[in-house]
C-alpha cells in the first residue's frame, strides 16, 4: 500500500513540476506591443503570475484614476488576485494595494464623480452585490490598513455583511447589479449565481442570510448553460453541504474541453475567465479525481497568455459577440491568477519550488 502511494505522488510530482518551476526566464513586458499567445509549453505556472502581476497592477490602476469609481469586475479582482499573490510570496506592491482597498471599501467609491454628491448609501449598497461579494471574497486581511483612522471602514466588512442581508428579496435570492443582466446566459442563471456568491460571500465572513434555506432552494437549475455556475454551485456545496460536493465536481470536469480549458457558456471555446474560476473550484475540493483535470487547465492557461501578461476573454454580455473586450480580458487575467494561485497552493506541499513564499521574495516585496 505504501508502495502504491509513493508512486501516485511520484507520478504527480513528475507532472506537476514543469508546470510550477522551469529555468525559463519571463520575457519582458511590452506594454506598447500587440498582444501574443506564448508558444507552447515556455512558461511555468509561476512565471506566468508574475507576468500578469504587472498587467493586473497598471490596468487597475488606470482604470481608478480614469473612471474612479469600483465597478464589479474590475478594482474587486484586481484586490483578490493581487492579495493572493502577495500572500503567496510574488513581488506586489503591498503599500499601494493597502491604499486601493481603503480607498474601494468606501461607498463613495462606488459611483462615478459626477454621482458622488448626492450619493444615497443604502440605496448605493443595495445596487451593488456582486460588487460588495467580490470584495468580501477577495482582499486578504494582511493587506488591511494599519493605523486606526484607515482602519475605520472596516467596518466595511460588517456594513457589507449588513448589506447582504438586508437586500435579500423576498423570495430567497438577490438582485445581480450592473450590467450582469445583459449577459449572454438566462437571467434566471444569472440571478442564481448572485445568489451563491452572496452565500458564499456571508459563509466566509461568519454570517448567514436570513433566509438561508430559501436562497438555496431558488438555485434548482436543471440547464445550466454557463461555467460559473457549475464552479459557485461547487464551492458552495463544499460549505454548505459537503453532500453533493463531488457530484457537482464531477460535472464540472465532464464540461472541461480537449484543450485543457472551459468557456464561460459551457458550449463556446475556452477561456481564461472560466478556466482560472474551474482551478481555483477544483483546487479547494478534495477529490482525487480531479488532479489531471486541473493539470490540463494550468497548462492551457501557461500557453494562452499573451505577451503583455494578460489573456484575452470574449465578453461575457450579448453585445459583446464573443469578441474581447477591456473588461473580460481583466475579469479572466484576474481570474487566471486567483486559479493558478490555488492550485499553487494546494500543491505546494508535494512539488518542490511551489512553497507560499520565499525568502528572496519577501525580501524583494516592494512596500512603496
Amino acid at each position: 500500500m505504501l508502495q502504491r502511494v509513493a508512486v501516485s505522488v511520484t507520478l504527480t510530482a513528475m507532472l506537476l513540476i514543469p508546470l510550477f518551476e522551469t529555468n525559463h526566464t519571463i520575457a519582458a513586458v511590452d506594454s506598447t506591443a500587440e498582444p501574443k499567445a506564448a508558444p507552447g509549453g515556455t512558461r511555468s505556472a509561476r512565471e506566468s503570475v508574475r507576468l500578469a502581476i504587472p498587467y493586473l497592477e497598471r490596468a487597475g490602476q488606470a482604470w481608478i484614476k480614469k473612471r474612479q469609481c469600483v465597478s464589479c469586475h474590475q478594482v474587486p479582482f484586481m484586490l483578490w488576485s493581487l492579495s493572493a499573490a502577495d500572500r503567496q510570496g510574488y513581488p506586489v506592491n503591498r503599500a499601494r494595494l493597502k491604499e486601493q482597498l481603503a480607498w474601494s471599501t468606501k461607498i463613495r467609491s462606488f459611483v462615478k464623480p459626477d454621482h458622488k454628491d448626492d450619493l444615497d448609501k443604502a440605496e448605493t449598497l443595495a445596487a451593488n452585490i456582486d460588487t460588495l461579494n467580490a470584495l468580501l471574497l477577495g482582499p486578504a486581511d494582511h493587506v488591511q490598513p494599519e493605523t486606526a483612522v484607515e482602519r475605520s471602514e472596516p467596518a466595511w466588512r460588517q456594513r457589507f455583511v449588513s448589506a447582504l442581508q438586508t437586500n435579500q428579496l423576498e423570495q430567497g435570492n438577490w438582485k445581480p447589479c450592473g450590467q450582469l443582466p445583459a449577459q449572454k446566459r438566462p437571467l434566471q442563471e444569472t440571478t442564481q449565481v448572485t445568489t451563491a456568491w452572496t452565500i458564499l460571500a456571508l459563509n466566509r465572513n461568519n454570517a448567514l442570510a436570513e433566509r438561508n434555506q430559501q436562497a438555496l432552494e431558488t438555485l434548482q437549475n436543471e440547464t445550466p448553460v454557463s461555467t460559473e455556475w457549475w464552479v459557485v454551485r461547487l464551492l458552495l456545496a463544499d460549505e454548505e453541504t459537503g453532500v453533493e460536493a463531488d457530484a457537482y465536481c464531477d460535472a464540472l470536469i465532464k464540461k472541461q474541453q480537449a484543450d485543457g480549458g472551459w468557456g464561460w457558456l459551457t458550449t463556446e471555446s475556452s477561456d481564461a475567465l472560466a478556466t482560472g474560476m474551474a482551478i481555483y473550484a477544483l483546487s479547494r475540493h478534495s477529490n482525487d479525481n480531479r488532479e489531471r483535470s486541473i493539470l490540463k487547465a494550468v497548462t492551457f492557461l501557461t500557453e494562452s497568455q499573451t505577451s503583455d501578461g494578460s489573456w484575452q476573454v470574449p465578453g461575457t454580455k450579448k453585445t459583446a459577440r464573443n469578441k474581447p473586450t477591456p473588461t473580460s480580458n481583466y475579469w479572466g487575467t484576474a481570474w487566471a491568477v486567483i486559479g493558478l494561485l490555488e492550485s499553487e497552493n494546494r500543491y505546494s506541499h508535494i512539488v518542490p519550488g511551489t512553497e507560499n513564499s520565499s525568502p528572496t521574495d519577501q525580501k524583494n516585496k516592494p512596500d512603496a
